[in-house]
């Protein structure tokens, strides 16, 4: 029973829900609204409409913040006419307005751990004003800063930017040319060096910089300057061949392009329009807010594909582009080839390519990427590219210290498959780990202004409370159905209210759609009454009643009852059924009250076969039939068929008995079922029950059985999760009616991706304390 679950059903602790006049489910998301504000006042609303406006212009103008770093080594860059003046003086300009207090410069405002990124930029920024001889009093500042804190260039807590003891080394021998006398400590500086010479012997182009007269910049221009006259996208890299090489139209150009946007500072990387929309999109998406702005996001991925299709350089040159951009489209329905990341099969390959200057985000991103396998022959290279980068995560990112802490948890999130977290949970935790000054690093440290600020939480949160609102209010409804329809008089307690309703706000969590989310509730409630009565509590006589019941729905009366239990339970079910058969009739537009009975009937039938015939041994089952029945009694094609009744889109019966449904729910269902066997199957095995994995353990050892059943659940996982991100031709089902079914297997998993049930309890009781009580606290 997909939320029977008897192990997870637990007791809260929370506050008795109450009664209350009953309202319409269609109303709740607007009074929840109306509540909230008038707890915050009529202004918050406003904050929060006036926030989400300034989201929406931010689409237009995304930027990075100025890096001293880059900026610094363009302002190093000699004029075309004379080696004797700078080719940019407005950067020298900008180096002296904006030293910090403590007389460093590097991302502003700071952070605790960037020591090391202001120690780098600090330095840069030094040089240039030495090179041209301005600004005596910063430099006195700025060596003040580098006395004070050059410990943390050893410092293992400190975060160190991508070829930071490549470039320290090269600027501090810089430096000396200069005459500049930088108070470090000796020791620190030989060991600097030390790991310079290590490091310069491995192919490192991208830290060209720090490599200085010894690298063949003819030769680096020819392999790598990109269609926009840049050196990887980078501008110090750029400046730095303008400085050793001294003349390249294309790299004057580049910088003359960024220049002209910015004035007089240039960010750490350029371009930046595809980085930062890859970034917004996916914030936007990790906060559960992406309703708010789908036209944008259209949009944006629109423009993402259109480039994707051109192969874009700005994309396809970038390791993290060309991943987050795989993830974002596949998963918005685009159709992209997993050929594009080929490249990547290889870890060898890989890390002789591109590794030198390889960031953590770089091998995450790709890791992410190659979960969206669809296919097991045409996505055998994301296959490849997950083997590689979970093991590499494991052993490295998390054990050996490549890694500052900070980063580990994302590491650890990602290593949890996508598809057994609980987006609901992902979306709080991302919001409560949300900092507006948060940054990222590569050769400098630099900020989205446009995604790490005050409006994008503000927003969240106010959301995230609107939704608990709305939560709480469909609770207090629910509990009243509950009441009204005396469910205890059938052995269901209260705390079953909670965990049906998290399952209905899991596979539906869109505010618009109230009627849909409490029908499945209703339904998952229903359900474990019916499957109590079918598998325990019931005799087959009164089991071959209530099915006769339910055969003659409008002549009920004329059959009669077995026992006073049946009555009971019948009494319930009839005017359950009936309630919501008018609330779908009136959404569609015409009854479809024998449709929602026969699925019922399917359903119990089915499920007395495999109570007298299966479980007592009559019969044997193919697993080919085991797990056809066992999906549908497994409420795969019950729920999900009825809940496309309540989404407020008009669909044929046709259409729901379509090969497509049939294949959705089919998948989706044989996920579910196989995901219980795996959990169960020790203590099936002892209780002599049947299920998938001791059928094949007729024809194997129970090793194979059960890695045979895992290569079931996971290629019906892909087939389900192609059908619903792949556009088939023909196809008349609506996005949202396919997305039902994959949350429906995605909430399976999250429910069983703990292997017992104590911690399956704990989970789930987490789960909804934090969904619908918790506040965030930010």
């Amino acid at each position: 029973m997909i939320v029977g679950y008897r192990s997870t059903i637990i007791t809260l602790s929370h506050p008795k829900l109450g009664n209350g006049k009953t309202i319409s489910s269609n109303a709740i998301f607007q009074r929840s609204c109306r509540v909230r504000c008038s707890h915050s006042t009529t202004s918050s609303m406003n904050v929060f409409e006036d926030a989400r406006d300034r989201i929406r212009e931010s689409f237009g103008k995304l930027e990075l913040s100025p890096s001293s770093y880059d900026t610094a080594w363009v302002a190093m860059v000699p004029s075309r006419h004379s080696l004797n003046e700078p080719c940019f003086p407005q950067c020298l300009d900008w180096i002296i307005e904006n030293q910090r207090e403590d007389g460093s410069w590097g991302l502003n405002p700071t952070h605790p751990l960037l020591l090391k990124d202001s120690l780098s930029s600090t330095l840069a920024c030094l040089l240039a004003l030495t090179k041209w001889r301005v600004g005596d009093e910063q430099i006195k500042r700025g060596l003040g800063f580098i006395e004070t804190y050059g410990w943390a260039v050893d410092n293992k807590d400190q975060i160190s930017p991508l070829g930071f003891e490549v470039i320290l080394s090269s600027m501090i021998k810089s430096a000396e040319k200069l005459d500049l006398n930088l108070p470090l400590n000796l020791h620190l500086v030989n060991l600097v060096k030390c790991k310079r010479d290590s490091t310069i012997k491995r192919n490192v182009e991208y830290m060209g910089e720090g490599v200085g007269e010894l690298c063949d910049w003819k030769e680096m221009i020819k392999l790598h300057q990109r269609q926009n006259g840049s050196l990887f996208d980078s501008p110090a890299t750029t400046a730095a061949a303008l400085i050793y090489h001294q003349h390249d139209q294309k790299c004057y150009q580049y910088l003359n392009s960024i220049l002209k946007q910015h004035k007089n500072w240039v960010p750490t990387m350029y371009p930046t329009k595809i980085h930062s929309l890859l970034c917004l999109v996916d914030t936007l998406q990790n906060f559960g807010v992406h309703r708010h702005f789908k036209s944008e996001i259209k949009k944006a991925l629109d423009e993402i594909y259109r480039l994707w299709q051109q192969k874009n350089e700005e994309i396809f040159s970038n390791v993290t582009h060309c991943a987050m951009a795989f993830r974002l489209l596949r998963m918005s329905y685009y159709d992209v080839s997993s050929d594009e990341l080929e490249e990547f099969v290889d870890e060898e390959h890989f890390f002789a390519t591109s590794g030198k200057y390889t960031s953590h985000v770089e091998i995450l991103e790709l890791h992410k990427a190659s979960q969206l396998a669809i296919d097991h022959e045409k996505d055998d290279i994301l296959d490849k590219i997950n083997n590689w980068t979970r093991t590499f995560m494991e052993q490295k990112l998390l054990n050996n210290g490549f890694i500052h802490r900070m980063s580990k948890e994302e590491v650890e999130l990602a290593l949890r498959k996508f598809y057994t977290t609980s987006d609901l949970a992902e979306n709080r935790r991302y919001i409560k780990s949300y900092e507006e000054n948060n940054f990222k690093i590569l050769k400098a440290a630099y900020r989205s202004p446009d995604i790490n600020n005050k409006d994008l939480l503000a927003f969240s949160i106010h959301d995230y409370e609107l939704c608990q609102a709305q939560h709480r209010e469909e609770l207090q409804q629910l509990k009243r159905w509950f009441e009204d329809y005396r469910l205890d008089q059938l052995g269901l307690g209260e705390r079953y209210i909670h965990a049906s309703y998290l399952f209905g706000v899991t596979i539906i969590p869109e505010p618009e759609l109230s009627d849909a989310r409490l029908m499945n509730a209703k339904y998952a409630m229903l359900l474990t009454i019916v499957d109590d009565h079918f598998e325990s509590f019931a005799s087959k006589d009164e089991c071959l009643n209530i099915i006769e019941l339910v055969e003659r729905w409008d002549d009920y009366a004329s059959v009669g009852y077995k026992s006073e239990k049946v009555k009971i339970f019948f009494s319930t079910f009839y005017k359950s059924i009936e309630e919501l058969a008018t609330i779908a009739e009136i959404k569609q537009g015409r009854s479809v009250k024998n449709h929602l009975i026969n699925l019922w009937l399917e359903m119990m039938k089915l499920m007395l076969m495999e109570q007298v015939e299966w479980c007592s041994g009559k019969t044997i089952p193919s697993i080919e039939e085991y797990l056809y029945v066992t999906s549908i009694t497994f409420c795969a094609k019950l729920i999900p068929l009825t809940t496309q009744y309540f989404l407020g889109i008009k669909i044929s019966k046709d259409l729901l008995e379509s090969d497509e449904i049939c294949g959705l729910w089919n998948c989706s269902g044989r996920v579910m079922r196989i995901l219980n066997d795996l959990q169960d199957s020790k203590k099936e095995q002892k209780e002599g029950s049947i299920n998938s994995v001791t059928l094949l353990m007729k024809s194997m050892s129970e090793e194979e059985a059960i890695m045979k059943t895992k290569e079931i659940l996971e290629m019906n996982r892909r087939e389900l999760l192609k059908m619903v991100l792949v556009q088939k031709k023909g196809s008349q089902l609506p996005q949202l009616c396919k997305d039902i079914f994959w949350r429906t297997s995605k909430w399976a998993h999250f429910t069983y991706s703990q292997t017992d049930g104590y911690r399956i309890a704990e989970e789930m009781k987490n789960h909804i304390d934090e969904v619908f009580y918790k506040p965030l606290n930010h």
